[in-house]
């Protein structure tokens, strides 16, 4: 088998129906959604595809350990049929989704945390938002937002460097409208995103200082498989090292080009996706057309995935 990256979808991915075809179809996977709805304390899958799906984006969280459930089915599944990470990484909320696949928390655990990243997230962050910037040069684009942020005393950062053309700015509704404008005038374009909140910017300190003190009531173990830190861009085994990793996550930039191309660097040129959208098939595409990669969400049937590695 080839050395295989498992990457995992952000909360981006969420819309109603993900995961119900998996569920129906893979007694595994069923299982999975349902020890997690458990956990959480509540019915997952009306929050799915059921009667509340149309609320769940809005509702960071939920939409957070449902993202993250949802991706470890499909991971269970895949591994029923003989195919597993060798590494993996996530995007934002992935990382945390990577963390509880590689092994360093146990399932209940791991979802737990995800549950608490997603309450103390929809808390600290709700006040500001997010903005995709198409086609500005990366650092022209960091040096203006550190501008407007002085200008306007209300803070704005490149939050995720998705793709050379495509970054995310992150922060206080007035100075993300100031960047659309500077966007503008540069021949770029500025695309609002309803995400919930200003995710990876100064928006979340007060909840990431609290995330930090119950990521110190967990106890994470060594990992059953290699995780690529987004936060440090190195790969870790150590429970130790991920959790002091982690603890800075909320607040990092997320530099998926760097991590794509650092992960070719050690020689992964084949990529899953492991989650309910294509989102991450489509930004390596553009990082690295060199780069393998699938999406799990494009099979029905998993097997016939299994049969086109």
């Amino acid at each position: 088998m080839k050395k295989i990256v498992f990457m995992f979808d952000g909360q981006g991915a969420f819309k109603p129906g993900v995961g119900k075809d998996l569920y129906h179809r893979y007694a595994s996977a069923k299982k999975l959604i349902d020890n997690a709805g458990a956990v959480l304390g509540f019915d997952l899958v009306k929050h799915l595809w059921g009667e509340e799906a149309a609320k769940t984006s809005g509702q960071t969280s939920i939409a957070q350990p449902a993202i993250s459930a949802v991706s470890l089915a499909y991971a269970q599944v895949l591994k029923d049929l003989g195919v597993e990470g060798e590494i993996s990484l996530g995007h934002s909320l992935g990382e945390a989704t990577a963390i509880v696949y590689c092994g360093a928390l146990p399932f209940d655990e791991g979802i737990g945390m995800i549950q608490k990243r997603g309450l103390l997230m929809e808390k600290g962050g709700k006040d500001g938002g997010m903005m995709a910037v198409i086609n500005i040069d990366t650092a022209m684009l960091e040096k203006e937002c550190a501008r407007v942020s002085e200008e306007t005393k209300q803070p704005v950062v490149v939050a995720n460097i998705n793709a050379p053309n495509q970054v995310v700015i992150s922060g206080s509704m007035e100075s993300i409208k100031l960047i659309a404008q500077f966007a503008a005038q540069n021949h770029g374009r500025g695309i609002p995103l309803d995400v919930g909140g200003a995710w990876h910017s100064p928006y979340l300190n007060s909840a990431s200082h609290e995330f930090t003190g119950f990521l110190d009531t967990l106890k994470f173990g060594k990992t059953t498989a290699r995780l690529y830190s987004v936060v440090e861009h190195k790969v870790q085994t150590s429970g130790a090292e991920i959790r002091e990793s982690f603890k800075k996550q909320m607040l990092s930039q997320v530099n998926w080009v760097k991590a794509v191309e650092s992960l070719k660097g050690l020689g992964y040129t084949t990529i899953l996706e492991i989650g309910p959208s294509k989102i991450l098939k489509d930004l390596i595409a553009k990082i690295d057309p060199g780069i393998r990669v699938e999406s799990v969400a494009l099979f029905t049937e998993l097997e016939t995935f299994i049969k086109n590695l």
